[in-house]
């Protein structure tokens, strides 16, 4: 640093005392002005102006605004789907009701058939027991041998059978009566 005007550079020892103090006040000062423009520009960088912070504050509040009324809508359709699945639950169940009671009645419209074929096998066997039976003593009476010159209507009615003793039949009696190899037309 230069010496002031008026002072005189080989003057008394405390006037350049007091130069050097000046100066050593003025570099601090210095130093001091430099560190203070290192903060503002920090301070630029790290803080937003009044303006910012107003338009975020507003923001900040149309967010919230705008997150209650979606906590709002999340807790009605919360409720709608509590609602559903209690009603998908009592589907459920119900629907295993009549599963089950469908089983049921499967199962006992199954041993039913199993019991009604069962019986119409008891009287095939039967009607064929019986025709077996009814065959031989009719083969000696009517002479039903293949070299017989006596033949057999087609509606298995013998000559000498009376049309008025005709006995309605169910169809598998009918069947039956019939025989294996005709058919009633």
């Amino acid at each position: 640093m230069a010496t002031p005007l008026g002072w005189s550079q080989g003057g008394s020892g405390s006037v350049c005392l007091a130069f050097d103090q000046l100066r050593d006040v003025i570099e601090s000062q210095e130093e001091l002005i430099h560190q203070l423009r290192n903060v503002m520009v920090l301070q630029d960088e790290n803080f937003v102006s009044k303006e910012e912070f107003h338009e975020i504050e507003k923001k900040l509040v149309e967010e919230k605004a705008a997150h209650a009324k979606t906590k709002a809508l999340l807790a009605k359709e919360e409720e709608k789907l509590q609602f559903a699945l209690g009603e998908v639950e009592v589907l459920s169940k119900q629907l295993e009701k009549e599963k089950m009671a469908f089983e049921k009645a499967l199962s006992s419209v199954k041993s039913r058939v199993l019991q009604e074929s069962s019986k119409k096998d008891q009287l095939i066997t039967k009607c064929n027991g019986r025709r077996e039976a009814r065959a031989a003593p009719q083969v000696n009476i009517h002479g039903l041998f293949t070299n017989s010159p006596m033949t057999v209507p087609k509606a298995g009615l013998y000559p000498n059978f009376c049309p008025r003793l005709r006995i309605q039949a169910s169809p598998v009696l009918r069947k039956c009566l019939q025989g294996p190899g005709r058919s009633r037309k």
